[in-house]
Formats: C-alpha cells, structure tokens, sequence
C-alpha cells in the first residue's frame, strides 16, 4: 500500500496540490463528502505509516 500510494499515481510533486502530499484522498463515500481532494488528515496518516514502516525495516535489518 505504501508502495503504491508513493507512485505518481497517488503523491503529488513537490509545490503542486496545494502542498499536499496525496492526491485523490477519499473522507466519506456513503455521505459524498470529502470525494477525491487533497486532505490533510490522509497526509498525516500516510507520514505516520512511513515513519513506522521505517522504523519497523530498521529493527528486522539488526
């Protein structure tokens, strides 16, 4: 998942988004809410899942 949310697909480039860092975030489908915009709660999720990922290939590499 990371993987793919790290593509072009899904992060956008530096200065573009509004400077956010995925593109084509969801909030709420059943409620139409939030449909295909930046968000910044997808970004702080995203942050965190990488700092965890790292985190966690760091301690399986010693």
């Amino acid at each position: 998942m990371l993987n793919a949310l790290s593509s072009n697909k899904y992060r956008a480039k530096i200065g573009e988004n509004k400077h956010f860092l995925l593109k084509h975030s969801v909030g709420s489908i059943p409620h139409n809410n939030e449909i295909d915009v930046p968000l910044n709660y997808a970004d702080y999720y995203y942050i965190e899942a990488l700092i965890r990922a790292k985190k966690y290939n760091t301690l399986n590499t010693l």
